[in-house]
């Protein structure tokens, strides 16, 4: 009668457990489904086109769309969108200074490895060091080779790195120097720069 409850109880108390355990999965389950369509969402969304029907209006809608005219902007217009606005050039993205990026190479990635390779080296020399004034030098010297490769490599990563980006810069000369301008009838030269607009006619 006593083993009878007591298998009683264990197979509750096992029942339960497993009930616990089939919830949490459950749980993990319905978390995991919803991650899933979220990112299923986004997906759809960046894969979805542009609904642009411009190609379909006539001249005079499109102008009255983008309040513009084909005869160009009057003065006062321009200056208008441009105070609203601002100037119609792109913004660079933040630059990373150039320590950071030297930084970057000497204690990014494998190379923090070979430093602590490194350091380790030169603690166990110091140990045997201090026991022993005629240790041998192995791991001295083992510490610097190992502190030597590190820095070759971060600096020919680094100079590699700037090289890229240098010529990725270049490209920015590439711009048109002057661009025309239809302005209220006549067309006008302007020479582009970042900060204002000179006008050459």
């Amino acid at each position: 009668m006593a083993t009878e409850a007591n298998s009683d109880v264990y197979s509750t108390t096992n029942n339960g457990i497993n009930e616990m355990g089939d919830l949490g999965l459950e749980v993990q389950k319905k978390k995991e489904k919803k991650q899933k369509k979220k990112k299923d969402k986004k997906v759809d969304d960046l894969k979805q086109e542009l609904d642009l029907e411009d190609h379909k209006l006539s001249i005079e809608e499109l102008e009255a769309k983008y309040e513009t005219s084909l005869q160009g902007l009057t003065s006062a217009r321009a200056a208008e969108i441009l105070a609203r606005d601002g100037p119609n050039t792109l913004t660079p993205p933040k630059g990373t200074p150039e320590i950071i990026k030297f930084l970057k190479q000497m204690i990014g990635g494998f190379s923090i490895l070979l430093w602590a390779g490194a350091i380790l080296c030169w603690i166990a020399y110091g140990i045997l060091y201090a026991q022993d004034n005629n240790t041998s030098r192995d791991n001295l010297y083992l510490g610097i080779v190992l502190a030597v490769v590190v820095i070759l490599t971060g600096c020919f990563a680094y100079f590699q790195e700037a090289k890229s980006t240098n010529i990725m810069a270049s490209f920015n000369e590439m711009i048109p120097q002057v661009s025309l301008h239809l302005s209220w009838g006549p067309w006008i030269s302007f020479l582009f720069c970042p900060k204002q607009w000179h006008n050459l006619k």
